[in-house]
C-alpha cells in the first residue's frame, strides 16, 4: 500500500469541543497545576539544579555561557599552595584583587564540582547539564534583578528557579491536555492532563526546582502537540521541529523523539493536510483536504535547523567536537571514578523491574496511573492508522527505558523513578487508545480513578516532606553504597511508608535544609577584576 493511500486510510484525531466549559479546562488543568506546585512554599535544593542557576545568573550578570572559578568563587572548594606540598583549604567569601592574583599565579586552585565540567578554553567551565535550563530560567531571572541583585540573594536565586519550574510543569500538563482533545473528550482529557502533572514525579521533582529534565518535560509535551496536529494544521510540523529541538538543547537524550519524529513525518508524504474553513489557499469555505507546498519532514526540520546549529556550534566552541557533550564527559569522569568501565552495566531485566515495581522506586508504586499508558502502548498497535502519531512517542519511551542499565538506576539520591520521569508525559499520552476503548465502562471510571487518587497522594507526601537526604541515607544507611542497597526492595523500610509516618518530623527536616541554603550570603557570581588577565 502507498504512503498517500496509508494516509488517506488514517482516522483523523478529533475537532476541539468548542463549549465554554471546554475552552476553560486547561486554563483549569494549569491553576490546579501551579497552585499544587507552589502551595507548599518549597525549593528543592541539592546540586543537579545548581547548574541551571549559576549559569543563568551568568548568563544574566556576564552574557556568557561559560564561566571562569573568580567569577563564581562560591561554587567552587579552593585550596592555597603556600609551599610545595603543602596546601591549605581555604573559604572565599568574596574576591578581590588579592585572591585574583593568586589565583592567575596558580597559588590558588579550584576544586571542580560535578555539575560544572573543563572545556578545551583554558579557565572556561560550562555546565554539565547543558544550556537549555539557564536560558529558560533567564527570562525570570532578568525580572527579579529588577527589584534585586539576583547574584547575592539566595531566596531570589532559588525561588526565581522553583517558579520557573512550577510554570513550565504546568505547562507541560497544559500541553499534554491539548495533544489528547485531538483524539478524546474534554473530561478524560483533563484528567489524563492531572494524571500526568499531579499524578507523578513531575510534581515532586520537575516542578519544584529548575532540573535539566524541567524544560525538556515542557517542550517534548509542546513537541507532542503539535505532532498531533501536523496533519490538520501545515505549519504544525515547522512548531513541531522547533520544539524537540528546544528539548534536546535541554537534554542530550532529546535526539531520539527528534529523529524518531522526523522518521514518522517522512512517512508522511507526499502531504496532504485538512484545511479548515479560511485557512485553505484559496480561503476556502468548507474545509477542503489541501496540500501541503512542502513535505511535513521538510518544514519539521527547518523548524529545528537553528536549535541544531546552536547545539552543535556551543558543543564545538566548548568541547572540541559537535557530538561531545559536558554530560558525556562528566559521566566517563565518574566511571572512572567508580573503578568502572561502562556507566551502562546494569543488567536491563534489573534496571527494569527496579524501576516498575521497587518499593522505594518503581514507577508502578508511585504513580500506578501510568500503567494504562503501557496498556495503551499495546492497544496502539491494533489499530495503527488511527494511532500513527503515537507511535514515534511510544518507541521514545521504549528506547528511553535503557535507562534501566545506567549503573545507579536508582537514580542517587531523590524521590521516586527520577529515571523515568522523562518518559511520563508520553505515557499519559499513550493512554489514549484505553480511554477511546473503555472509558464508557462504569469500571474503567472507577479504576481510573482510584489509581489516580493513590498517584497524587504519594506526590503529596513526597512534595511536602521529601528533601532527598532523610530516608536515603537514614542512619547512615546510603543507599548508593552498595551494602544497604537491598532497602530499595523493603516494604517494611520503603521509602513512601517513611514519608507517610514520619509526616511532621520530615516536614521540619525538609525546611531546615531549604533554610541553610538560603542562608549562604556568599554572592554566586561577582564582577569582573579590574586589570585580571584574560584567559
Amino acid at each position: 500500500m502507498g504512503k498517500a493511500s496509508r494516509q488517506k486510510g488514517q482516522a483523523r484525531p478529533t475537532g476541539r469541543d468548542g463549549s465554554p466549559s471546554s475552552r476553560w479546562l486547561p486554563v483549569m488543568v494549569f491553576v490546579l497545576c501551579f497552585g499544587a506546585y507552589t502551595l507548599n512554599g518549597d525549593t528543592l535544593v541539592g546540586g543537579d539544579q545548581e547548574a541551571s542557576m549559576l549559569f543563568g545568573v551568568n548568563l544574566l550578570k556576564h552574557h556568557s555561557l561559560s564561566l571562569a572559578p573568580p567569577h563564581a568563587p562560591g561554587a567552587f572548594s579552593w585550596e592555597l599552595k603556600r609551599a610545595p606540598g603543602d596546601h591549605v583549604p581555604v573559604t572565599l567569601t568574596h574576591w578581590n584583587n588579592k585572591w585574583n592574583a593568586l589565583y592567575w599565579k596558580g597559588q590558588l586552585q579550584p576544586s571542580l564540582p560535578y555539575f560544572m565540567v573543563p572545556t578545551v578554553r583554558p579557565g572556561q567551565y560550562a555546565s554539565t547539564f547543558g544550556i537549555g535550563s539557564p536560558l529558560t530560567v533567564l527570562p525570570v531571572y532578568a525580572v527579579l534583578n529588577l527589584f534585586t541583585d539576583i547574584s547575592s540573594n539566595r531566596s531570589a536565586w532559588w525561588y526565581g528557579a522553583k517558579v520557573t519550574a512550577s510554570l513550565l510543569t504546568a505547562g507541560a500538563a497544559v500541553f499534554i491536555f491539548l495533544a489528547m482533545r485531538r483524539f478524546v473528550p474534554p473530561l478524560p482529557a483533563a484528567l489524563g492532563a492531572l494524571a500526568f502533572g499531579l499524578g507523578t514525579c513531575a510534581w515532586t521533582l520537575s516542578s519544584q526546582a529548575l532540573w535539566q529534565q524541567t524544560p525538556y518535560l515542557f517542550f517534548l509535551s509542546l513537541g507532542a502537540w503539535w505532532l498531533v496536529s501536523v496533519e490538520t494544521r501545515p505549519r504544525a510540523a515547522l512548531y513541531c521541529g522547533a520544539a524537540f529541538g528546544m528539548a534536546t538543547l535541554c537534554r542530550p537524550t532529546g535526539i531520539v523523539p527528534a529523529v524518531l519524529v522526523g522518521l514518522y513525518l517522512l512517512w508522511l508524504a507526499p502531504p496532504r493536510v485538512r484545511c479548515f474553513p479560511g485557512s485553505a489557499p484559496d480561503g476556502g469555505k468548507g474545509g477542503t483536504d489541501q496540500p501541503s507546498a512542502w513535505p511535513p519532514v521538510l518544514t519539521y526540520a527547518l523548524g529545528g535547523l537553528p536549535f541544531a546549529i546552536l547545539l552543535g556550534t556551543y558543543n564545538t566552541y566548548y568541547f572540541g567536537s559537535p557530538f561531545v557533550s559536558g554530560q558525556e564527559i562528566v559521566a566517563e569522569w565518574l566511571g572512572q571514578q567508580k573503578g568502572i568501565t561502562s556507566v551502562w552495566q546494569t543488567p536491563l531485566a534489573e534496571g527494569l523491574a527496579g524501576l516498575l515495581f521497587s518499593p522505594s522506586r518503581g514507577l508502578m508504586v508511585y504513580s500506578p496511573i501510568m500503567v494504562f499508558g503501557f496498556i495503551g502502548a499495546v492497544l496502539t498497535w491494533r489499530s495503527p492508522r488511527k494511532f500513527a502519531p503515537l507511535i514515534p512517542l511510544q518507541i521514545t519511551v521504549l528506547v528511553l527505558m535503557v535507562a534501566a542499565t545506567w549503573s545507579d538506576w536508582w537514580g542517587g539520591w531523590t524521590y521516586g523513578p527520577r529515571r523515568l520521569v522523562d518518559v511520563g508525559g508520553f505515557l499519559t499520552l499513550l493512554m489514549i487508545p484505553v480511554i477511546i476503548r473503555s472509558w464508557s465502562a462504569r469500571w474503567m471510571r472507577g479504576v481510573f480513578a482510584a489509581l489516580l487518587l493513590y498517584s497524587v497522594a504519594v506526590q503529596v507526601v513526597g512534595a511536602w516532606t521529601c528533601n532527598v537526604v532523610d530516608w536515603n541515607n537514614k542512619n547512615g544507611m546510603d543507599i548508593d553504597k552498595p551494602e544497604y542497597r537491598s532497602r530499595l526492595w523493603s516494604l517494611s523500610d520503603s521509602q513512601i511508608v517513611y514519608y507517610a509516618t514520619h509526616f511532621q518530623s520530615a516536614r521540619a527536616s525538609k525546611q531546615k535544609v531549604i533554610k541553610q541554603y538560603l542562608k549562604n550570603t556568599t554572592p554566586i557570581v561577582v564582577p569582573h577584576i579590574a586589570g585580571e588577565p584574560s584567559p
